[in-house]
């Protein structure tokens, strides 16, 4: 995924995200290699997630634009 200016939100939710969905494993972590293991997996699903709310966002946006009498205004989504 390329990072522009403003994909930082599609990032805070994705983190936001992962870590809220891997709560009860980062209370269980003790191993370092296990910790080693478990941050590079949060890392690839965090990219992961980012890039499905981006793309998301970027479809929404796409669909609203092409809307009869929807006007987007920049900075609005």
């Amino acid at each position: 995924m390329k990072v522009k200016q403003g994909d930082e939100r599609f990032f805070a939710l994705a983190i936001q995200t992962v870590l809220h969905s891997n709560k009860h494993r980062l209370s269980q972590l003790t191993d370092a290699d296990e910790s080693d293991a478990f941050l590079r997996e949060i890392s690839r699903e965090i990219l992961q997630k980012a890039q499905t709310f981006k793309a998301i966002t970027e479809t929404a946006v796409h669909e609203l634009d092409h809307q009869p009498g929807w006007a987007y205004r920049e900075g609005v989504l």
